[in-house]
């Protein structure tokens, strides 16, 4: 492939030619044709030289000598002055067609070569312009001419002069252009060396100094590219952790599930710890595909909301988390006010991920035969908001832990975990338009306070 350099200096140097061969054209018109009109000029004054030397009266000329000295002429070739005198002839007759005095190269033309004016007569080298003056007092013609090959020669000494330096400065006009281009093309190619010596683990801006604005939108677009990929990644990782962290819990009630149907003796016992454990798999397997939904989308992005049963999905979660909280001899409470509406318009299973997280850690943080409870409400303030509430009788958390716990991989405990858990519940409800705080609990722990708009 063709550098840049490359493709400038053949465009520039194919214009450069095409120029020079339209003003060679034009030039050589426009001398050819001045040098026409110039000879054409000369040979009629010659003309009239002649005609006034013939018109002299005989006490100021001896006609009889200029005649003789014109016929002299013509026998013989005299000593040139210049070597052009040779390229030019004349000849006068008179009224009756005598020749009374002519040029020695005079070339041999016919009578209808006689008539006034300009004209061209033979071919190649013996091509000659002429020009007839007729002096109708002195009852006698004059025929001036003159070899073509002396304007030709002419024409092409003029075309020669202003092609040489042409010809020699196209050259250099190249070396200036390719150095020029060169130069011009610097800071491109300390943005490819850039580029190149760049750490491949690096998305920081680019940032290149003295950068010409042609080169401003590419380095705009190579910025916001390494932008976009480190959001994907970042993306990415965020999955990683979110995933590990969501399955957590479904592979812990897979667990008891399966030690309990292990464990059971009747066999209608072992058949219904099979059912929960079938029953915990689909949804082990139905989180997995929301999360990565929930992944593929931007920030920007929403999933279509879908109307979702707020009672029936709160009871739902409750249930399929209370192995883990008898394990552990914990009471879950669940109240709710029968003034709130039936249903809510959420993404799917944003609910669902919302309050196994909330519970999974208040099981988690809350310690044996303890208590965690479940409230939602309408809020007193904001009637068309919803307030839901989940606290347990764990250890309470101080103020200084309690503003990191939204952070990611922050636990605040020797607890078991990623710290992922209440990351994710800020993201859900970011994505709903509410908002999270974190308070002390009156059980003595911590609780969560989460609204979402009805």
């Amino acid at each position: 492939m063709k550098s840049i350099r490359q493709r400038i200096l053949l465009r520039v140097l194919g214009l450069l030619l095409i120029g020079s061969l339209i003003l060679s054209a034009v030039s050589y018109g426009d001398a050819t044709h001045e040098i026409e009109e110039l000879f054409d000029a000369q040979l009629g004054q010659s003309a009239r030289v002649l005609q006034g030397l013939l018109r002299l009266p005989e006490a100021q000329i001896d006609h009889q000598q200029l005649a003789a000295v014109l016929n002299e002429s013509a026998g013989r070739q005299p000593t040139l002055a210049h070597r052009y005198e040779s390229k030019l002839a004349y000849q006068v007759r008179d009224a009756d067609g005598r020749i009374i005095a002519r040029s020695f190269n005079v070339p041999s033309i016919g009578e209808d070569n006689w008539l006034p004016g300009f004209a061209t007569l033979g071919q190649g080298e013996d091509q000659w312009r002429r020009y007839v003056l007729e002096d109708s007092e002195q009852q006698m013609a004059i025929w001036v001419g003159e070899r073509a090959d002396v304007r030709g020669e002419l024409v092409n000494k003029i075309v020669r002069s202003t092609l040489i330096p042409d010809l020699v400065g196209i050259p250099l006009m190249l070396l200036l252009v390719w150095l020029a281009i060169g130069s011009g093309l610097k800071p491109l190619e300390r943005m490819a060396r850039l580029i190149r010596q760049r750490d491949p683990d690096s998305l920081q801006p680019m940032l290149v100094s003295d950068l010409p604005a042609e080169l401003e939108p590419m380095e705009a677009a190579l910025n916001r590219m390494l932008d976009q990929v480190g959001q994907l990644l970042a993306r990415e990782q965020r999955f990683i952790a979110d995933a590990a962290h969501e399955l957590r819990t479904p592979l812990a009630i897979l667990q008891i599930h399966a030690e309990n149907a292990r464990a059971a003796n009747d066999p209608a016992e072992r058949d219904a710890a099979l059912a929960h454990l079938l029953s915990a798999t689909e949804r082990a397997t139905r989180l997995v595909s929301q999360m990565l939904t929930l992944a593929r989308l931007t920030d920007e992005q929403q999933l279509q909301r879908q109307p979702i049963a707020l009672q029936q999905t709160c009871r739902n979660e409750l249930a399929q988390l209370l192995p883990l909280a008898l394990k552990r001899h914990q009471d879950l409470q669940f109240d709710i006010d029968p003034a709130l509406p039936e249903t809510l318009n959420m993404e799917p299973g944003s609910l669902g991920m919302l309050l196994q997280n909330l519970l999974g850690n208040a099981i988690q943080h809350c310690p044996d035969n303890g208590i965690i409870k479940l409230h939602l409400q309408r809020e007193n303030a904001q009637p068309s908001s919803l307030l839901l509430s989940i606290e347990n009788s764990g250890e309470p958390v101080p103020g200084a832990k309690r503003e990191r716990l939204l952070e990611r991989f922050y636990t605040g405990s020797n607890h078991p975990g990623a710290g992922l858990g209440l990351s994710i519940v800020q993201r859900v409800v970011e994505r709903h338009h509410g908002n999270i705080e974190l308070n002390d609990s009156s059980l003595g722990g911590l609780r969560v306070d989460i609204h979402l708009p009805l």
